[in-house]
């Protein structure tokens, strides 16, 4: 009977040291604003693979993710909302998933201030492309500093006729 119960501690132990060691900790990419005024921290795990690069797409709204592969695997990637979104009308709307350039499943899990999804992937793969309706918005503050110009331009150019009349 004793050896029944050291046999039951000791792979409780054993268990209890190595499974930790064997579970993968999230990995982190910052992510580049196309304007370079910004970086989006991007968690992500991976098996079957290594990811190169994470870069925005601003024409096609996406997040394109460059792989480099061992075998085939799963990619569980953290979206941060203010980074790329799926909208449609306020709400939540899918996101479109490219692998190599074909459409996957994949499941998603949602926050208030992210998405988070897991996309399969085969050996040779290179690319996972994420299309969303929004990514970080191409001008930023630029926008707004251009439309107060153009506004005091016309402002003035307008009073500038009127006394000439």
């Amino acid at each position: 009977m004793r050896w029944v119960l050291f046999l039951v501690m000791t792979i409780s132990f054993v268990s209890m040291t190595l499974i930790p060691t064997f579970a993968q900790s999230p990995s982190h990419f910052d992510v580049k604003d196309p304007t370079g005024q910004q970086s989006y921290g991007v968690n992500y795990i991976i098996t079957g693979a290594t990811v190169d690069d994470m870069t925005i797409d601003t024409g096609d709204t996406s997040l394109v993710v460059s792989l480099n592969t061992t075998n085939d695997g799963i990619l569980t990637i953290t979206l941060p909302r203010t980074l790329i979104d799926a909208q449609l009308d306020g709400e939540d709307d899918i996101f479109f998933v490219l692998v190599d350039g074909a459409d996957t499943d994949f499941q998603e899990s949602k926050t208030s201030t992210d998405r988070t999804l897991t996309i399969p992937f085969t050996d040779g793969t290179q690319e996972i492309e994420i299309l969303g309706t929004q990514v970080v918005p191409e001008f930023g503050s630029l926008v707004t500093i251009v439309l107060v110009f153009a506004i005091m331009s016309v402002i003035v150019f307008s009073a500038k006729n009127k006394l000439k009349m």
